[in-house]
């Protein structure tokens, strides 16, 4: 892998960095409501957004980028026989990735009176994942001074243990906070991933793209600007993706519905890229914003919802055959299968196998690192009847990540509950299903 770094701003960056059980309540999908965060928040403050831009009001390249990156050849899926294998399957390494998100952490605090913010990573290092992803709301004010460097403190020993993916959620945006979070991201993509997994075997297994898209967009939700391609009209350009292995990883910067912030061009070159490469069995998306939900509505002008989003970007993801798209945002774990065609998932008892298809997404919300539970689940909140109702799997409350592990072609999902402190935990098997 080649990787395009201005040379003086990887010394700058490296020298700065160079130091160095009790079953959880379940629904039972026979169901008032768990906001997201802030979901009552109106359209941000476009001053606060924008403080700390760049002075050109645009968001500027950060140089690195995978040298292929530009590829976008179609290869929109045409049916399950898309799904065959790659030429050599059976020899790829087995791995496996953690989904994680809405830690929200304090500055002044790393627990802030819940405790299983530390105990989430300590059961994480002990699930021995070779990534990690976050999904996004690391801290609860990003805005505020050294908010990045106290989530380096409270996630210290999981950022050790493996490369760690962040993408920015609303806290990790608003009133100036992307300027420190994008900070942060290229520390993490630039000096501590290769650091953590070994300089050699990073070039030789990861192919990382950031600030691959040259054009310069407005950083102030008060002028947008490049609609409809970008949505909200505004991005600060912390997007990203990666290849590891056989799979290919899609990034996006989203936070409310009013912050959909990731071109949709950006992501239709690299799902093209990914599915014209016949080794990648599996493609991933994660993001902050959820395009479906059980809790949050539909459509609805006075809160945050889902159709914004979901008009924005399901399209692609079904056009390229996403396998699983990751969200946060929510507070709960919630879980979905959503066919192209439409019909109806939902049973009394869903499936613990599902088949490996490009006509069919997994969508998983994974909110449940440490910020705030609805009504402490208890009980757990009720569903909305609209659309995302006919698609339902899995829900529950609670402290929790998931855990996919890849061996080949299967996919084996696990999500864990963890209750208890950094020093004195227990963990809870929620979900367990396949993709095969």
């Amino acid at each position: 892998m080649r990787l395009l770094v201005p040379l003086a701003a990887a010394v700058l960056l490296a020298a700065a960095c160079g130091s160095d059980v009790v079953q959880g309540p379940w629904d039972g999908l026979d169901a008032s409501s768990a906001a997201p965060d802030d979901a009552g928040s109106p359209a941000p403050d476009a001053a606060a957004t924008a403080a700390g831009a760049d002075a050109a009001g645009v968001a500027t390249d950060a140089g690195l980028a995978r040298s292929d990156a530009g590829s976008s050849r179609d290869a929109a899926h045409s049916g399950p026989d898309a799904a065959s294998p790659g030429p050599d399957a059976a020899s790829v390494e087995p791995w496996s990735f953690v989904v994680m998100g809405d830690n929200q952490f304090a500055t002044a605090s790393c627990t802030s009176g819940v405790n299983e913010r530390l105990a989430i990573p300590k059961a994480i290092v002990a699930a021995n994942p070779t990534l990690v992803v976050h999904v996004g709301d690391l801290m609860d004010h990003g805005y505020e001074a050294g908010a990045y460097d106290k989530f380096k403190s409270c996630d210290a020993d999981l950022l050790a243990k493996a490369p760690f993916f962040p993408v920015a959620g609303n806290h990790d945006l608003g009133s100036g906070a992307a300027v420190a979070f994008r900070s942060y991201l290229e520390e993490a993509l630039l000096v501590t991933g290769p650091k953590v997994y070994g300089e050699a075997k990073w070039a030789q297994d990861f192919e990382v793209s950031y600030g691959d898209d040259p054009t310069a967009y407005s950083t102030n939700p008060s002028a947008p600007a490049n609609r409809p391609d970008l949505p909200s009209g505004f991005s600060f350009k912390t997007f990203h993706a990666f290849r590891f292995r056989n799979a290919y990883f899609v990034g996006l910067e989203s936070g409310t519905q009013w912050w959909t912030n990731t071109p949709k061009s950006w992501i239709t070159k690299h799902l093209a890229a990914a599915r014209a490469d016949p080794s990648i069995e599996h493609v991933f998306v994660w993001l902050h914003h959820p395009l479906y939900s059980s809790t949050m509505p539909d459509d609805d002008s006075t809160q945050d919802s889902l159709v914004f989003v979901r008009n924005a970007y399901d399209a692609i993801f079904r056009q390229y055959g996403v396998t699983a798209v990751f969200s946060g945002h929510v507070h709960l774990y919630d879980r979905f299968y959503v066919p192209d065609d439409g019909h109806a998932t939902r049973t009394a008892s869903p499936p613990t196998s599902y088949p490996r298809t490009r006509d069919a997404i997994h969508h998983v919300t994974v909110g449940g690192a440490g910020g705030p539970l609805p009504s402490s689940c208890n009980p757990i909140p009720g569903e909305r009847q609209e659309t995302s109702n006919a698609f339902q799997q899995k829900r529950a409350c609670g402290y929790h990540f998931l855990k996919v592990s890849v061996e080949g072609g299967k996919l084996t999902f696990d999500a864990t509950q963890v209750q208890g402190s950094s020093t004195s935990y227990t963990t809870t098997a929620w979900d367990h299903f396949t993709v095969e």
